[in-house]
């Protein structure tokens, strides 16, 4: 048996699973190695797989080598993403480091979707051994999966470069239309009012921080400081993060993620959206049930939802393109 049949025969065992309907097989760089399920064309795999590599990205370098898998939902389904790791217990990790064969981690990762009501503890039991056996053959087999995998012909070639071409000058002005509204310090302390009660509530929380379209990042509440974190770009890249997992449910199942749960050796991150940005909450993993802070979350975001629609229709919005005349205002 080669060592894709022996791979395919795995993700078989775990597209059985009731309630699968997707296994992809993917190296960290995006490329594909191998997928089972619910019928894909070559480019919605090459797609689905790059979408993914981007948001499995993203989770690493916010969490560096903690992360333990990110869970996406929506109304139509749930998209699993998790490297394929081993403990330094497992009889795995024993036999490469006697053989100095280097335990790459991150580098694979699979992605499994499933209808939107299943029972992911019973899944996660289910696909363990699965996944070792997956992690076995990968490094045993010594395989590398470097682009390129598909193959051009010269007139494949030609279109591509002629993509390239630069077009006629003309005269056309272009403009830049990004707008943000103007908080004011009454806005900002409602908003600090609400996560605050929301920290008192949610006994192990860690950090909460809520974004504006594009990450930007208007208010955030800490446990204890943490001199590590730059919040502007932790709260970016979540921000790109919930973006990525948009484009990827669109693109498995043409639905938009309501909720990402981002599960590490110490702690949980919660990405939610909150109108045209994002909510997020880190808790670390203590005594208060996951499910308690599930039902908790609703509620807030209900009363932060309606606080910035109410602002977006009283405060004015203002033009950061328009930067001339905003500088001009600031020395009148």
């Amino acid at each position: 048996m080669s060592f894709i049949d022996q791979i395919k025969n795995h993700l078989m065992l775990i597209k059985n699973i009731k309630g699968v309907e997707n296994v992809v097989l993917t190296q960290r760089d995006g490329n594909p190695i191998q997928s089972l399920g619910v019928w894909l064309s070559k480019n919605e795999i090459f797609n689905l797989s790059s979408a993914t590599s981007a948001i499995y990205n993203l989770a690493i370098h916010l969490h560096s080598n903690s992360m333990k898998y990110i869970l996406l939902e929506g109304k139509l389904a749930k998209i699993l993403i998790a490297p394929l790791k081993n403990s330094l217990e497992d009889p795995l990790d024993r036999i490469m480091i006697k053989q100095c064969i280097e335990n790459k981690n991150e580098e694979f990762f699979i992605s499994i979707s499933t209808i939107p009501d299943v029972n992911l503890g019973s899944i996660f039991l289910q696909t363990k051994e699965c996944l070792k056996e997956i992690k076995r053959d990968l490094i045993i087999s010594g395989e590398t999966f470097k682009p390129p995998l598909r193959n051009f012909n010269e007139e494949e070639l030609k279109k591509v470069l002629n993509s390239f071409n630069i077009k006629d000058e003309g005269n056309e002005t272009n403009r830049i239309n990004l707008y943000s509204f103007a908080f004011n310090s009454e806005t900002l302390d409602k908003i600090n009012l609400i996560l605050k009660e929301l920290s008192n509530n949610i006994i192990d929380f860690d950090s909460i921080f809520i974004t504006l379209a594009g990450g930007i990042l208007i208010s955030k509440i800490e446990k204890n400081g943490n001199i590590n974190i730059n919040f502007d770009n932790y709260a970016a890249m979540s921000y790109s993060l919930y973006s990525t997992a948009n484009r990827c449910a669109w693109l498995l199942k043409k639905m938009k993620v309501s909720s990402i749960l981002i599960e590490c050796e110490k702690y949980f991150q919660f990405i939610l959206e909150l109108g045209d940005g994002i909510f997020s909450i880190s808790v670390l993993k203590g005594k208060q049930k996951l499910g308690l802070i599930r039902l908790l979350l609703p509620r807030y975001l209900k009363l932060l939802n309606a606080l910035l629609k109410e602002t977006k229709s009283i405060e004015p919005t203002i033009n950061l393109a328009n930067i001339k005349d905003m500088v001009g205002q600031i020395y009148l």
